[in-house]
């Protein structure tokens, strides 16, 4: 008897702001795709593949923090330079599974796609599927499945892949995969992408055993691998579960490959003869483990073995349905303290929301890793952390996920004594310099001009130190974390700096690259000075305060380090007396003490296929003119609004955006913030469309290396710091909201001091609410305005010149 056919899951609303479809089947949206739809929870970053599509030779699968160490080759080495490179590793790869029907392989560029949905629902976090797939013999096959990676760590990815004959009576043959990436035998053509970074020729990881328990139909079966270098080890493994409903008894079998001690994959195959109507449905759930710390520490392969079978059996016991809850809860419980709306523009409210999904899946939370410039969503930049993670991605998760942005802090912490090492072997007596690029603590970065002299990064993490502090007033973090790296990364200052008598005894700051990497190696970049000067301010007020309130504390840190008694007032001194540089004729703030003497760029004149610049121009041709990759005193302006005198912010702005090029991806978020200040609110707008559709529409045509994570933090700072005017200094919550063209309103949540605040903007007002908390002062505009829980709403008038208003003087008290 033939079963009536179950309806294939319908094309989700095309209009939901939450959710994000796939465009198209063609290989370059199927892998901008395989990046958009990215599953993670911190740890595990799945990339968004289909499950029947092993043709890729791009890593499906990394690790938050699992790498290998790769030396670093030079035909010219002088002291101090990057040894090695820590290079996130790809691990096995368990979303394979291929579909054979009647002898015939389900292929996307075979057959006949008769229909092919997929999406990602932020709500729930499964990303979903439907396919009918009608064979070259002319049989018909509906394939849906749903893809999640459980919260909780180390909690396995799970696949439920259902199939269903829809017009023949025939076997079908399931082959569930897990592979260890095997890199391509040669690399891609084309010019090397300084983005992507090295792809090995070699399998980074060794097969030292597989994992085998249980029996045929519930077993698990996996293995174990390890680095050569580092040492680190990975465990992955996979259990199935299968259900059929009319269909003829099933057969399954595990396999694995012949070249077992070379690491091949694992193979489990299930069997079934369908006829019309009937379906078998197989959950797969494939689970990893890591080792990080084996460091002069035995290799315990069973220990990892056994972890990943931990995971498995916790799973098993859990069930899907309770695991999928699980999933949607955590998400709910994000969304509670950081959803949002636009009114009048849902592609951007939508954009902005899964810009804010992907940060949180792609930052660590356990203390021992952080964000990755491309989170775990791809091969780009080896998963190096740089200074995004500080000064991009930690102000959303300081508003929205504070226990996260504190676990990113910890991981700084944690790689301190590395940044004291790298300070060492740059020639400093004393303090912290922190690596450019990292993942382990040391420095990566084989190209010093525009690695290892971006100083600013040890003022990037003082600056979100401070922010993190501002907003939480987690005292236990700032004694047991948060000061010695404040004092520490302030000591590197006067060491690197100086008194200058030619600048009228100027505390100058020489050769450093700031933020914008077209220009590199000059003296006092205004970026680096300013965001010293406030780096050394806030160490001796933390200092000051701790002194009074926490003696033995700052005793405690004081004798850790050898900090000097007169330290934290040299700290004053070198901040009292530091150079910003400004150019009096122009009214501006030239970016270093060069920038406004070199010759200025042919913009009209350059080919609009020689963009991005530094795909076809050697790096001496761009530091010699005026020209900028990416906001650098633009973003000073941002970070630091109160040091500069509001109508030179305006002459710098036109100035800057002239010559800047926006060639990074962090560019367009900084220019839609200080622009949405200055009341510039169609400039404003198109940079906050470029920042927050970047990967969206695959603006830079590099999402399929990877998500942007520093640009899509940028669309949520261009909204609640730019729009709406947030600012904190000094653990005052300030606003000066505007509304840009086009909306008719817009709102965000936010935590700050253990308060949930919705703040709606509308045409003529915004409206505060207490959702949350015992209640806070904020201040709106200048006006202070009183939220409680008896009078947990109130309004004010938007205001009319943002800029103006903005906070002057200096910081407010610690």
């Amino acid at each position: 008897m033939t079963a009536s056919l179950p309806p294939l899951p319908a094309a989700p609303d095309q209009t939901d702001p939450w959710i994000v479809i796939a465009q198209g089947d063609s290989p370059a949206a199927l892998k901008c795709a395989e990046s958009l739809f990215t599953l993670g929870n911190g740890f595990i970053g799945v990339r968004g593949g289909v499950e029947e599509d092993a043709r890729s030779s791009a890593p499906v699968v990394h690790l938050n923090g699992v790498y290998e160490v790769t030396p670093i080759r030079y035909h010219e080495k002088a002291p101090g330079f990057a040894e090695a490179s820590d290079t996130r590793i790809p691990v096995p790869d368990g979303t394979l599974i291929g579909l054979t029907v009647a002898g015939e392989a389900l292929d996307l560029a075979t057959g006949t796609v008769l229909a092919h949905h997929r999406w990602l629902d932020l709500r729930t976090g499964v990303l979903h599927r439907a396919l009918r797939w009608r064979s070259p013999a002319g049989r018909t096959v509906r394939v849906a499945s749903e893809r999640l990676v459980v919260e909780d760590h180390p909690g396995p990815v799970i696949i439920q892949y259902q199939v269903t004959a829809e017009d023949f009576t025939d076997e079908v043959v399931i082959d569930s995969c897990l592979a260890p990436h095997q890199p391509p035998a040669a690399a891609e053509g084309g010019v090397h992408d300084p983005r992507v970074g090295p792809q090995p020729a070699e399998p980074a990881l060794a097969f030292r055993r597989w994992i085998e328990s249980g029996g045929e139909e519930g077993g698990i079966e996996g293995m174990v691998l390890r680095a050569g270098r580092s040492r680190q080890g990975v465990a992955s493994a996979m259990a199935h579960t299968v259900a059929v409903t009319h269909a003829v008894p099933i057969q399954t079998a595990r396999i694995k490959d012949a070249h077992a001690d070379s690491g091949g994959a694992a193979t489990h195959t299930i069997r079934a003869t369908l006829s019309p109507g009937a379906v078998v449905t197989v959950v797969k759930s494939v689970a990893y483990a890591a080792d990080k710390d084996v460091e002069g520490g035995p290799a315990d392969d069973e220990a990892l073995a056994q972890a990943a079978i931990a995971a498995l059996k916790a799973a098993a016991g859990i069930g899907l349905p309770a695991l999928r809850q699980a999933r949607t809860q955590a998400l709910q419980d994000f969304w509670l303290s950081s959803d949002l709306a636009i009114d009048g523009a849902p592609d951007l409210e939508r954009a902005v929301r899964f810009n804010l999904f992907q940060l949180l899946q792609g930052a660590g939370r356990d203390g021992r890793t952080s964000v990755g410039a491309k989170g775990q969503s791809g091969e780009g930049y080896e998963g190096h952390y740089f200074w995004d993670a500080e000064i991009f991605a930690l102000p959303v998760l300081v508003y929205t996920r504070p226990a996260v942005a504190r676990a990113i802090l910890e991981y700084r912490h944690r790689t301190l004594d590395g940044a004291r090492t790298h300070a060492r072997l740059m020639g400093h007596r004393k303090g912290a310099l922190y690596p450019w690029r990292t993942i382990g603590g040391a420095e990566c970065s084989a190209y010093f001009p525009a690695g290892s002299a971006q100083y600013h990064i040890n003022a990037d993490i003082a600056h979100a130190v401070r922010q993190y502090m501002d907003a939480t007033r987690d005292d236990d973090f700032l004694v047991r974390f948060g000061a010695e790296i404040l004092f520490e990364t302030a000591r590197l200052w006067l060491d690197m700096g100086h008194y200058n008598p030619r600048r009228g005894g100027r505390f100058c700051i020489h050769e450093v690259t700031g933020p914008d990497e077209y220009t590199a190696m000059v003296d006092n970049n205004l970026y680096t000075n300013a965001m010293a000067q406030a780096h050394l301010e806030y160490a001796a007020e933390v200092a000051e305060r701790l002194g009074a309130e926490r003696p033995e504390a700052l005793a405690h840190i004081s004798g850790a380090i050898g900090l000097g008694a007169d330290e934290p007032q040299a700290w004053r001194q070198a901040a009292a007396a530091m150079y910003l540089p400004y150019d009096a004729a122009s009214g501006i703030h030239p970016q270093d003490d060069s920038f406004l003497d070199k010759k200025p760029w042919d913009f009209a004149g350059t080919p609009a296929d020689h963009h991005p610049l530094l795909m076809h121009y050697h790096p001496l041709v761009l530091y010699r003119h005026q020209v900028c990759k990416q906001a650098d005193a633009v973003l000073a302006f941002c970070l630091l609004p109160h040091r500069f005198e509001p109508e030179a912010v305006r002459r710098s702005f036109a100035f800057y955006e002239s010559v800047t090029v926006h060639d990074s991806t962090l560019s367009a978020g900084v220019f839609a913030l200080l622009a949405a200040r200055l009341g510039q609110m169609d400039k404003a707008l198109a940079y906050f469309n470029e920042t927050a559709l970047v990967d969206l529409r695959d603006l830079h045509r590099n999402t399929g290396h990877g998500l942007h994570m520093a640009a899509m933090a940028g669309s949520w700072m261009a909204l609640a710091q730019g729009f709406a005017g947030l600012h904190a200094l000094g653990g005052i919550l300030r606003f000066n909201p505007t509304l840009p063209p086009g909306w008719t309103g817009y709102r965000f949540r936010l935590e700050f001091q253990g308060n949930r605040v919705e703040v709606a903007v509308g045409c003529d007002a915004a409206t505060y609410r207490l959702l949350a908390g015992p209640g806070l002062a904020l201040n709106h505009a200048g006006q202070v305005v009183h939220l409680t829980p008896a009078a947990a709403e109130q309004t004010a008038p938007v205001a009319t010149s943002p800029l103006a208003t903005s906070e002057g003087g200096p910081h407010a008290p610690l």
